[in-house]
């Protein structure tokens, strides 16, 4: 029979247990700083049911070739309007993106005014 004598030593890829307490000491101390935090936030993102029902308001739109901008909330479609999704080559792109600029108004706008100058 072999005799078991290796319990006493340390394994190279095991931690020994005072590591392990040490490790779960430092992890309780961390989750107990980071706990209030996720509560807050969890209480920011949690939607309730009064928020989930609100309707954006109509956006008054600045008339056409006026330089004044109103900014709607990124993200969302003002009622009347539709989403569009176009392909269309980097340089015109970027060349919209420079008069829009200049102008200070969106693309959007920009796009608009010239369907209806041109449709």
């Amino acid at each position: 029979m072999i005799k078991d004598d290796t319990k006493a030593q340390i394994s190279l890829f095991e931690i020994p247990a005072r590591e392990m307490e040490k490790k779960q000491k430092r992890a309780e101390k961390v989750e107990a700083e980071i706990a209030p935090k996720k509560k807050r936030e969890q209480a920011r993102t949690t939607k309730k049911p009064a928020e989930a029902k609100l309707v954006r308001k109509e956006v008054p739109k600045a008339p056409a070739g006026s330089r004044v901008m109103i900014k709607p909330v990124s993200g969302l479609v003002p009622e009347g309007d539709v989403r569009l999704t176009a392909n269309i080559r980097q340089d015109l792109h970027l060349k919209l993106k420079i008069e829009a600029a200049h102008r200070r108004t969106t693309i959007g706008d920009l796009i608009e005014e010239l369907v209806e100058r041109y449709l």
